[in-house]
């Protein structure tokens, strides 16, 4: 494995840029000059460079997997860089749209603490263990879904839930859930055990809105009291060795991760948020039922407010975006109209079918952090490395610019 500086790749994509075997932008000039001189050291020296060259088109050939330190704080942690603008460390919205300046080969971005780690890193075991916090509506509905869906990626499932006969109901149900196969095993577990896996999976809440409620967005609400149990047993963790990936399903799910991160101190690679899922699922239902439904749909951002929903990549139309978007934000309503809360739908949409896509390394949706704040979009969770799915549609941009700016207003303005 190894592991390059960023002038050193600015250096040979610079170098690939002059004879015509790269075609990106000159960005050398806008470098500060404190980098501008580094990358400028080795394009100087006839050795430096040829021992570079050689180097890089060596590893590209043998397609083993490049890796680069990254010297800005506020980029995400274990990144899989495709861009110039990546490798520059480009944060934000803009990590979502096709880039004129795509690369030929992948880089992994590591902070300088992962570069001990890589080997660990790199070679996760799979299939994993999972536990889940909270065994209420959306817990053991998420648990279902994970018994009969985890088959070929889950090890095992842990449970807990403070209400002792509820943990044990949903041990002994769920393991008579069969189809005569081997199922992922449910194990009972307590507050000592729960921590020892490898995905801890967050579906604690103790503020739901009852059926009736007036209230349009509960986001803060919400997020006051569920952010100090998620930090309590965060803390409880981590100080249990808990190295794993926190999975939150929790509302507010954007909300949430960025705190964990922030005031839990836990690195971005190691939170994802699942509320996206069920959004995508129902604009997708909504698009059927109004008879303008495309396969190319797609959603970004959080799971309520700021909801971005695009009709069609390929096909893109401003008005039915915005109708998608407001049906699609106030769907969770029309359930609640029946007198029923809406959880079915968010625990195995947003839960466990994203969630296990995302263990197995496939595209999903779910809540990552893009150097400024949490928010949701399709990607691949590959050996800890988030890649984002980009999406070649320029108007997409002031959207998610947006939608990253109303989530910085509310994580900051939060009471």
């Amino acid at each position: 494995m190894s592991i390059f500086r960023k002038h050193e790749l600015l250096a040979y994509i610079e170098t690939r840029r002059l004879d015509g075997s790269l075609a990106v932008t000159d960005f050398l000039k806008d470098l500060d000059e404190r980098m501008r001189k580094r990358v400028c050291g080795v394009l100087e020296s006839a050795d430096a460079k040829e021992d570079l060259l050689s180097q890089m088109e060596s590893l590209i050939l043998a397609k083993d997997p490049l890796f680069m330190i990254l010297e800005e704080e506020a980029f995400p942690s274990r990144y899989l860089a495709e861009t110039l603008e990546e490798i520059l460390e480009k944060k934000g919205a803009g990590l979502l749209l096709e880039s004129e300046n795509r690369l030929d080969f992948q880089v992994h971005l590591i902070r300088e603490a992962d570069a001990n780690l890589l080997t660990e890193v790199m070679n996760k075991e799979k299939p994993f263990t999972l536990s889940i916090l909270g065994l209420g509506d959306v817990g053991g509905t998420l648990l279902m879904g994970l018994r009969l869906l985890g088959r070929d990626i889950l090890k095992e499932i842990r449970i807990f839930d403070l209400d002792e006969k509820k943990r044990r109901r949903y041990y002994l149900e769920i393991n008579e859930v069969s189809d005569g196969t081997d199922l992922p095993p449910v194990k009972e577990a307590g507050i000592e055990e729960i921590f020892d896996t490898d995905v801890l999976v967050f579906t604690v809440s103790v503020y739901i809105p009852p059926v009736g409620t007036s209230l349009t967005d509960v986001r803060l609400v919400q997020f006051e009291k569920n952010r100090k149990i998620l930090l309590d047993y965060a803390q409880k963790a981590e100080a249990a060795g808990f190295k794993g990936y926190y999975f939150i399903v929790s509302d507010p799910v954007d909300l949430l991760c960025m705190n964990l991160m922030d005031e839990g101190q836990i690195p971005s690679h190691r939170i994802r948020g699942f509320g996206l899922g069920v959004m995508e699922a129902r604009a997708r239902f909504i698009a059927k039922e109004k008879g303008f439904f495309s396969e190319d749909l797609r959603t970004f951002g959080p799971h309520g407010k700021g909801l971005i929903v695009i009709n069609s990549i390929h096909a893109y139309d401003p008005k039915l975006s915005e109708e998608l978007t407001h049906l699609t934000e106030r769907e969770n309503f029309r359930v609640r109209e029946t007198g029923f809360k809406p959880y079915i739908a968010p625990a195995l949409s947003s839960g466990a079918i994203s969630i296990l896509k995302a263990l197995k390394e496939e595209e999903h949706l779910s809540t990552w952090y893009n150097g400024r704040v949490f928010m949701g979009s399709r990607n691949v969770l590959k050996e800890s490395f988030t890649r984002p799915s980009k999406v070649s549609l320029p108007e997409l941009k002031a959207l998610l610019t947006e939608t990253e700016e109303l989530l910085t207003t509310l994580y900051e303005g939060r009471a």
